[in-house]
């Protein structure tokens, strides 16, 4: 789940600072959790899902239903491209 957590904070290009303005979790926190020296806790999920709730499904379980608009960073970025390309 770190490296989901991580990957959401990249698609954004966010800092860990900046995920501490967006979430209210400390930005040494998520490096912490990023870094595997703390364990991914309910109040981090609760957090991101609360502020990217298209992004919950995918953080918890890995998985999409792209159908129901539970996608992951990378289905938004070809959706993104896919909308400005056409």
């Amino acid at each position: 789940m770190r490296n989901r957590i991580r990957t959401i904070r990249e698609h954004f290009g966010y800092s860990r600072r900046d995920m501490e303005r967006e979430t209210g979790i400390p930005a040494k926190t998520w490096e912490n959790v990023e870094n595997g020296i703390q364990k991914v806790n309910e109040d981090h999920i609760e957090a991101i899902t609360k502020r990217w709730p298209e992004f919950a499904y995918w953080l918890v379980t890995g998985k999409t239903q792209p159908e129901v608009g539970n996608v992951s960073p990378e289905i938004e970025n070809t959706r993104i491209n896919l909308n400005a390309a056409g």
